[in-house]
C-alpha cells in the first residue's frame, strides 16, 4: 500500500511527536509529511530520508515556527495525498486538513482541536504575550474556528487521545472519536526506589500549563523543584521562582530518565490533554500530583498512583503535597498503573482499528507484534 504520515512539525519533543513517531515506526514504509523537521533532534528517530517538509523550511529558522501560524492552514488544505491508500494524520491543530482520495482512508489522531482558536482566553492568560500578539489572536481565533470545524470532516476516522479530548470533538466538531491513549514507553523506564527529595515538572513552558503553580508552591515550601522544558513563558517563571527552584531547559532524554528515578513525585498543575511525562513518572513508581481534569484525571489513580486535586490554586496544588505525605504508596502499584499505556497497548489499539477499516495490511509484521 501506499501510505504516508502527517505532523504539524517536528521542532520539539512532546506528546505529539512521540505518537507521531510510533506512528512512523509502525508504518514503517509511509512517507512523511510535515512542514519543519530538525534532523538533528529527530534524525536518530526516524530517517530524514523519509521525511518531506514544505518549501518554507530552507527559509525560516524552524526554533520560530510559532510566527508562522497564519500559514499553516493554506499549507495543508492545500496539501495533496490522494495519491496515498492510507493516510494518516497527526494533529494538534494543522495536518488534519490534508487533501486524500475518497476511495481511500484517511485516519486523523487528535491531539486536541486547535487550542489556541478555542480556548484562546486559556491561552493568553497569564502569559508574557505582548498586545500585538494577544490582539492578533484575538482577532485570528474566530476565523480559525470556522476552518477549524470545516477540515475536521475531512478525515474518514477521528481518533482522540483521551476521552477528554473526545469530549471536546464532540463539543467542537460535532463528531465522534475512537480513544486511542498515546504510546508510553514504560520499559526504556526503570521502577526507582531513589527519592533525593525534589519534585520535577517536565513541561513545554506556556501558561496554561501553570507551571507558576509548581513554582509558587515550591517558593512556599521551600522544597526543591527542578523544571525541564523551555517555552515562551520561561523567562517570566524564572523571575517568579525562589532559590529552590532550578530551570534545567531542554535535556537529553538520558538526563530526564535519570530525573524521574529520583524525584520525590512529578507535578502537574495545569490540564493536560493527555500527558506522557505523568505516565514516564509512574513507571518509574513516583506519584503524580495532578489537576483532576483532562488526561490526569484518566491515568492517575487517585490515592494509588498519587493525588488529584480539584481547585486550580496554591492552596489546592499545597493541600495535595500535604496528602501526598501522609500516604504510604507502593512503587510497584504505581508503575503498575503506567503499564496501561504502554506501547504495546497502543501498537494493539490502532492495529485493530486498521483492521476494521480495512487496511491493516499497511502494518509491518514487527509493528503487528508491538
Amino acid at each position: 500500500m501506499n501510505v504516508a504520515i502527517v505532523h504539524d512539525y517536528f521542532v520539539q519533543d512532546g506528546g505529539a511527536e512521540l505518537v507521531a513517531l510510533e506512528l512512523a515506526r509502525l508504518l514503517p514504509g509511509a512517507d512523511v509529511f510535515t512542514t519543519f523537521f530538525d534532523a538533528q533532534r529527530f534524525g536518530d528517530r526516524i530517517d530524514p530520508a523519509r521525511v518531506h517538509t514544505w518549501p518554507l523550511a530552507g527559509h525560516f529558522n524552524e526554533r520560530r515556527f510559532r510566527a508562522l501560524l497564519p500559514l499553516y492552514p493554506a499549507y495543508f488544505a492545500a496539501l495533496d495525498l490522494r495519491r496515498y491508500d492510507l493516510v494518516v494524520s497527526s494533529s494538534s491543530a494543522f495536518a488534519k486538513a490534508i487533501r486524500t482520495a475518497h476511495r481511500h482512508v484517511h485516519v486523523a489522531y487528535i491531539h486536541a482541536p486547535m487550542r489556541f482558536a478555542w480556548q484562546f482566553g486559556t491561552y493568553e492568560r497569564g502569559s508574557s504575550l505582548g498586545r500585538a500578539a494577544r490582539l492578533a489572536g484575538g482577532t485570528l481565533s474566530g476565523p480559525l474556528r470556522i476552518w477549524d470545524r470545516r477540515t475536521s470532516r475531512r478525515p474518514d476516522q477521528l481518533v482522540a487521545n483521551s476521552q477528554a479530548v473526545r469530549e471536546r470533538i464532540r463539543d467542537w466538531w460535532g463528531r465522534d472519536a475512537d480513544v486511542i491513549y498515546p504510546p508510553v514507553d514504560t520499559d526504556e523506564v526503570r521502577l526507582s526506589t531513589t527519592d533525593d527529595g525534589f519534585l520535577l515538572v517536565a513541561a513545554r513552558l506556556l501558561a496554561y500549563r501553570r507551571v507558576d503553580l509548581a513554582v509558587d508552591a515550591a517558593n512556599a515550601t521551600g522544597r526543591r523543584l527542578i523544571v525541564v522544558g523551555d517555552g515562551p513563558e520561561r523567562a517570566a517563571l524564572e523571575r517568579r521562582a525562589g532559590p529552590s527552584v532550578t530551570f534545567e531547559g531542554y535535556v537529553p532524554r538520558a538526563r530526564l530518565l535519570d530525573l524521574f528515578g529520583r524525584c520525590s513525585a512529578y507535578l502537574v498543575s495545569g490540564e493536560e490533554d493527555f500527558g506522557i511525562a505523568p505516565v514516564e513518572a509512574m513507571a518509574a513508581g513516583k506519584p503524580v500530583v495532578a489537576i483532576n481534569r483532562g488526561g490526569t484525571a484518566e491515568t492517575v489513580r487517585d490515592g494509588v498512583s498519587g493525588v488529584l486535586f480539584a481547585e486550580q490554586t496554591l492552596d489546592g496544588l499545597l493541600g495535595a503535597l500535604e496528602r501526598l505525605a501522609a500516604l504510604e504508596l507502593d512503587p510497584h502499584a504505581i508503575r503498575a498503573q503506567a503499564q496501561r499505556f504502554d506501547r504495546a497497548t497502543f501498537a494493539g489499539a490502532f492495529a485493530d482499528l486498521l483492521g476494521r477499516l480495512g487496511v491493516d495490511g499497511a502494518l509491518g509484521g514487527s509493528a503487528r507484534s508491538g
